[in-house]
């Protein structure tokens, strides 16, 4: 039975069946792993969701195409402007954003977001809530039971979060954090490279901890200014076919010794940029398994509304056919447990590729 029979945004009434019609009819067409399914049946959006996500497919969703434009155009994103972990401790509240503006801080432990306790239900709450309307979250500070009421807004989320230069013996060493792939990655990207340039310095890191991804073309413009080749650097496969082929664009790349930080939140473009750089760089890799996405999504308009469907519809593959991760995630030269991460990266470097030279170009 169908709890909602219409939508209506921006003065615009959107029957429920016919935004179910078209997610079928697209799933059919373009879905990927459309043979695990093609016998299913849903009746809402969030019973397929839920389908989906038994199967081993844990990023086909249907958003809202406002949001989506903003986030890959800017990198500004509509919610709350917090990121929680595991256990729903908040380890991040993002500058001006509303959480920071109604007095959410890191460590508050998240007991429910508008009344649901499930944390894997949470970004759905978030994301169905328009914007300007409260979202009230039930925490515990310092012990203490408190609600607080989030108005959802737009935040800006950095794209480069720390560019230093560090000193590491006679080494010169640069660092980067690169958040996510999104439009203003790119320009930020090449900035911080030419300061490198210009500072000569000995050694890449590339820190992708917490990096979920976003636009394959933004990954494969910051990894032509890292590494250089001829023919097929990579290509996307899609149910039977190829949706593109990725030629090198230079002769010759950055030519010194990168290491690329990862966790287990390290997803997507992100498991891209480092495998191609530990394949095509000799790049090492640092951290803890990644989340093994291998696959990518393309966005599909449902209705009048706004509603687009993020459908996956690809593998990433490395020229040899191998995906450019296993759903096991890829798994790092040195594991990083204690310690600083930045030293412990440069000590698994100095006893990986002690008196070897990084890998030649194809």
């Amino acid at each position: 039975m169908l709890l909602l029979l219409h939508v209506s945004f921006a003065g615009e009434d959107c029957p429920r069946e016919e935004l179910l019609k078209r997610v079928a009819t697209l799933m059919e067409r373009h879905y990927l792993w459309w043979d695990r399914i093609k016998d299913s049946q849903w009746k809402s959006e969030q019973e397929l969701i839920e389908h989906l996500r038994k199967i081993g497919d844990r990023w086909t969703s249907i958003t809202r195409q406002e949001e989506d434009r903003l986030w890959y155009s800017s990198s500004k994103m509509v919610g709350l402007g917090v990121r929680w972990d595991d256990k729903g401790y908040v380890v991040k509240v993002f500058p001006k954003s509303p959480a920071e503006q109604h007095g959410v801080r890191e460590g508050d432990l998240i007991l429910a977001i508008n009344g649901v306790n499930d944390k894997n239900q949470w970004r759905r709450v978030i994301r169905e809530v328009r914007k300007g309307e409260v979202i009230n979250l039930e925490i515990i500070r310092d012990g203490l039971f408190m609600e607080i009421g989030v108005v959802k807004g737009e935040f800006l989320v950095p794209v480069i979060e720390e560019v230093r230069l560090i000193e590491y013996g006679d080494k010169k060493v640069g660092y980067i954090k690169l958040v996510n792939f999104t439009q203003p990655a790119v320009e930020q990207f090449r900035e911080a490279m030419e300061k490198f340039n210009t500072d000569n310095i000995d050694l890449l890191i590339l820190d992708l901890r917490d990096n979920g991804g976003g636009l394959i073309s933004v990954a494969k413009s910051i990894v032509d200014m890292l590494i250089g080749g001829e023919g097929v650097m990579f290509y996307l496969e899609g149910r039977g076919r190829n949706l593109g082929v990725y030629q090198f664009t230079n002769r010759q790349g950055f030519n010194k010794p990168i290491i690329v930080l990862v966790n287990k939140h390290t997803a997507s473009a992100s498991e891209l940029v480092a495998t191609l750089l530990r394949r095509y760089a000799g790049a090492v890799i640092v951290g803890e398994n990644t989340v093994g996405k291998y696959v990518g999504s393309n966005m599909y308009a449902l209705d009048a509304c706004g509603n687009v469907l993020r459908l996956i519809t690809f593998e990433m593959k490395l020229p040899s056919g191998e995906p450019v991760a296993t759903d096991k995630g890829i798994n790092p030269d040195c594991r990083l447990e204690d310690g600083n991460p930045i030293e412990r990266s440069l000590e698994c470097f100095s006893s990986h590729t002690l008196g070897v030279s990084p890998a030649g170009q194809p």
